[in-house]
């Protein structure tokens, strides 16, 4: 009994510290750097091909850059490191995790190699510790062996820590007897986790369905966390390798494509732009990956993806600001598990397009979740906000610099009018009415086809209301047209309205309205019209209006 209350007051005492000392252990010299990740390898598998799944390891080598020893004493002993490890795929302009949040392998030892990292002073030295200038390398088979393979939530992996006193291999699998859960002792046996391993069970796992993929890219990322270990230094602590995957008959087969490249997965996206940061000294860094593309009919696609690399509290909001006025729709959320119950919500409220954990699904360290949706403003530099899940003494929100839809160019005013309303967006190179601007213009679309389109101009604010549809001008005396266009067989016309290079027209504004002729239309009986777009001129209008 006296050893429980030891163990359990060992507990609290270093949760507390988490919580009171942020990273209160930094030890100086303390540095670990992956050299290699390689031979990414399938092992046991359930299922019939394309509905099945599997566990996937891969060989680790790490060095040692520091001038501190590194302990990597096994566990019950607290004082080592843990490799953890992710599988992304892209495809289609998104590069998400694949794997499940799968277990984290504690390390147990070092083999202390001389020639692979540099200077190694000190081979075969303490077989406790990652020496001076040496290296250490784990098999792809021991990165599923389930003897050394916890839950990652027990790890802090800001600081690096973990309590052995009730933790997974405490309590052994299956548990042992109510008296052995929370004794320090360990009950996870080798006999055990030979069960455990004729599974996949807790083995980073991938299913089928996400490698049967045609065109997509794949990438394994390993990392390391060790205690101690100052933020600054652990950039070189991960790299990713990307590998091919191909179903031979009754299996994947598996191989290494190119060089590991060390950093952040996210930085594999191509086309994408990554920033990141932490919430001060508080907690650990995540990292934002973002894509824009379009414009397509009037507007971007954003496809954002969330890497928290190793912030203890979680993330449990994501906000994007955007301006006041933008359209924004199409919103999407994916995590890494398989449940549909826990999804993510995702709304425009006001200034901000916002995405809130539903439950207990937060974003946790060594995850990737991805957001996206569509939006008419146009990409420009901003911070995004993570609120953290976890309570703690930092604060409750972070940010990150990113790319957020904060330039809204041309301005829908309001909805159109009719059962088939048709659309209307600025067009051009870019599509903004920039001074001397010879592509742009503006295209209706989901007209009938080939008829006659109109395109009220306006250069007075305001709303009429025509038979029950808003025309959005002041009044008929300050409309400028209908100028006329034709629509295509797909029902599309567009009017071309070349931007003068007049230093004039700078911060004018245009209020436009596409209205076709259609068979019963809302509009007389006779016509449809478009949503009031508002085109703003100039190369020097503010981002949002």
């Amino acid at each position: 009994m006296l050893k429980t209350k030891t163990f359990l007051s060992s507990l609290l005492l270093a949760t507390l510290a988490s919580d009171l000392f942020a990273q209160s252990n930094t030890i100086a010299g303390r540095d670990l750097g992956l050299l290699d990740t390689r031979t990414i390898q399938r092992y046991r598998r359930t299922g019939t091909f394309p509905n099945g799944v599997m566990g996937i390891g891969a060989w680790t080598t790490c060095c040692n850059p520091g001038t501190d020893r590194i302990p990597f004493m096994a566990a019950m002993n607290p004082n080592h490191g843990y490799i953890h490890y992710i599988v992304a795929r892209e495809s289609q302009g998104r590069f998400v995790q694949i794997s499940d949040r799968a277990y984290v392998k504690h390390t147990f030892g070092s083999n202390n190699n001389l020639s692979t990292c540099g200077t190694c002073l000190n081979s075969p030295g303490d077989v406790n510790y990652v020496e001076i200038g040496c290296s250490d390398t784990y098999a792809n088979s021991q990165s599923v062996d389930h003897f050394n393979l916890g839950p990652p939530d027990e790890v802090n992996p800001w600081l690096g820590t973990w309590v052995a006193a009730c933790s997974h291999f405490d309590r052994g699998e299956p548990a042992g007897a109510a008296s052995t859960l929370c004794d320090g002792v360990r009950s996870l046996t080798s006999t055990q986790s030979t069960a455990l391993n004729t599974a996949i069970n807790h083995a980073t796992r991938v299913y089928d369905a996400d490698l049967n993929v045609a065109g997509a890219t794949f990438y394994w990322q390993a990392g390391y966390i060790i205690p101690g270990e100052a933020e600054a230094l652990r950039t070189n602590n991960f790299g990713s390798r990307q590998f091919s995957a191909v179903w031979a008959t009754t299996n994947w087969t598996f191989a290494d494509v190119g060089a590991m490249v060390q950093g952040p997965i996210l930085s594999r996206w191509s086309g994408a732009t990554v920033t990141s940061n932490t919430n001060g000294a508080d907690d650990g860094r995540y990292y934002i990956g973002v894509k824009v593309t379009g414009p397509t009919n009037g507007k971007y696609h954003y496809e954002y993806a969330v890497h928290n690399r190793d912030n203890k509290r979680g993330m449990g909001a994501f906000h994007i600001p955007v301006c006041p006025n933008a359209q924004a729709s199409g919103f999407g959320f994916k995590d890494v598990d398989t449940n549909p119950v826990n999804q993510w919500t995702a709304a425009k409220l006001g200034s901000e397009v916002v995405f809130t954990v539903s439950g207990t699904n937060a974003l946790r360290w060594n995850s990737i979740y991805n957001f996206w949706f569509d939006c008419d403003a146009a990409p420009v530099g901003g911070p995004a906000l993570l609120d953290q899940f976890d309570l703690g003494q930092g604060a409750l929100t972070m940010s990150v610099n990113t790319t957020t839809p904060g330039g809204l160019y041309n301005q829908v005013l309001g909805a159109g009018c009719g059962v088939n309303a048709p659309a209307l967006f600025a067009v051009g190179s870019p599509n903004r009415a920039t001074i001397g601007n010879a592509t742009f213009g503006v295209t209706s679309m989901s007209n009938p086809a080939s008829v006659p389109c109109g395109f009220l101009i306006s250069f007075a604010d305001g709303i009429t209301s025509v038979g029950g549809c808003d025309v959005y001008t002041a009044d008929t005396a300050s409309l400028l047209g209908p100028l006329m266009a034709f629509s295509d067989a797909s029902g599309v016309a567009t009017l071309s309205l070349s931007i003068p290079n007049i230093v004039d027209f700078e911060g004018m504004h245009i209020d436009m309205q596409a209205i076709n002729i259609a068979t019963g239309g809302a509009l007389l009986g006779n016509f449809n019209l478009s949503n009031g777009l508002r085109i703003r001129v100039g190369n020097l209008v503010t981002n949002c209006p």
